[in-house]
């Protein structure tokens, strides 16, 4: 038995040898200075230095306001129309606990007192052009354009154009030619749609989409059926972050910090609109959980998905548009309510910050939610239905308060329209 025993241990010995004499045997064969790549799950590569934004980041050429993140402009080459996006990682507030605006807190006394959150929490994702989502790309039914990519990654990516009809050596969803980190790669096609698109990674997917990579592709049609006074870009994003950490968890489901446009409430920026304009959102959605998105004080009318527009015949009313993963929505209706409307998710997890697990009292607003701040023409006059065909309660002040009411008695910090 103990010869058995003392075979078996010179034989262990002898693998051990023979793996130690092949190991360092490969190891001579490497090169002496190997410059290893970063980690798959890096944030940042520290020896990619990362380009400030492109010099039109910031330029508003279009009439799409995508609330929290800066417009971008284009050149002209000829009739084409240019754009400069980088892929790079982005260090940014969810919410940085200010409230967007304190004379709507102050003037609007009604409920609003907890629109507001001491809670700050920061994101370190990727993005496009110093943010995530990346700014919004507009174009008109006809137009070709040129996109001038440069990867600051530290890993290969692409841009796919979601929906797009394009030849496909321009979708960017092929994995054999990535662009690798440092390199630079030109998209250009011609857009013969109309509607909201998206543009996001087409590399790597799983990973680079929910890290960030997204943004709007909206194609204007030639003629709307309406002219629109505002449109308003709403990019639906979700993620999951653990107390203390600014890099979102992507192996796991249980998000827990929902945004409109890379920003929760109460630093979601108040869309002002003023009373009777004509008001088009475009709402898209890139990450796992659809949204059902409500507006309270008005009814609108849903003209479009990422098909494109949808026939007038064919469109249907509601106050709530659910926006599925990868879909995009478009709602129009005509601001006729004076009033700080909540405009929000109606998952209620998806209106809260960092989903306490305790018992909680009253809860500020967080997550998916803002108002929509409709400014009356008249802040004196009384409130009154479209349909409505008695005569108006003269007592009553443009948002229904009476008016001896202790709030219309703060109409004079009350914002209106000029």
């Amino acid at each position: 038995m103990n010869s058995i025993i003392m075979i078996k241990k010179l034989i262990i010995l002898g693998l051990i040898l023979v793996s130690e004499h092949w190991l360092i045997g490969y190891s001579r064969q490497l090169p002496k200075k190997r410059k290893l790549h970063p980690s798959l799950h890096a944030w940042k590569d520290p020896s990619i230095k990362l380009s400030p934004p492109p010099k039109l980041t910031g330029k508003q050429m279009g009439v799409v306001e995508t609330i929290g993140i800066p417009a971008l402009g284009y050149e002209l080459d000829g009739t084409v129309k240019v754009f400069h996006l980088i892929a790079q990682p982005v260090e940014q507030w969810i919410t940085n606990g200010a409230t967007p605006s304190k004379t709507l807190m102050r003037s609007m006394s009604h409920g609003l007192g907890v629109h507001k959150m001491k809670l700050r929490q920061k994101l370190r994702a990727w993005g496009y052009n110093g943010t995530t989502p990346g700014p919004t790309i507009e174009i008109t039914e006809g137009d070709t354009i040129r996109v001038i990519f440069k990867n600051e990654l530290p890993e290969p990516t692409t841009i796919h154009w979601h929906g797009i009809e394009l030849p496909f050596a321009q979708d960017g969803s092929s994995d054999d030619a990535p662009v690798l980190p440092g390199q630079t790669h030109t998209y250009e096609f011609t857009a013969y749609q109309s509607g909201t698109y998206f543009y996001h990674s087409g590399f790597n997917i799983a990973k680079q989409e929910m890290y960030g990579l997204v943004g709007l592709l909206i194609i204007h049609p030639k003629n709307y059926a309406h002219n629109v006074d505002r449109h308003i870009g709403i990019l639906l994003q979700e993620w999951a972050l653990l107390p203390g950490n600014s890099y979102p968890n992507l192996l796991t489901t249980q998000f827990n910090w929902f945004t409109f446009n890379g920003h929760a409430a109460p630093s979601i920026p108040i869309i002002d609109i003023k009373q009777g304009e004509r008001v088009r959102i475009h709402f898209g959605n890139m990450v796992m959980d659809s949204h059902p998105i409500h507006i309270h004080g008005h009814t609108w009318t849903v003209v479009g998905t990422e098909g494109g527009p949808i026939k007038e015949s064919a469109q249907w009313k509601g106050s709530t548009i659910n926006v599925p993963p990868g879909a995009t929505r478009e709602v129009e209706f005509v601001a006729w309510n004076p009033g700080a409307w909540p405009f929000h998710c109606h998952k209620m997890h998806h209106v809260m910050n960092a989903h306490a697990e305790v018992p909680m009292g009253i809860m500020p607003h967080g997550g998916m939610y803002t108002l929509v701040n409709v400014l009356p023409q008249d802040p004196l006059k009384p409130w009154r239905h479209p349909k409505q065909t008695t005569k108006e309660n003269n007592t009553l002040d443009a948002y229904g308060f009476l008016k001896n009411h202790k709030a219309h008695k703060k109409g004079a910090e009350r914002t209106h329209v000029h």
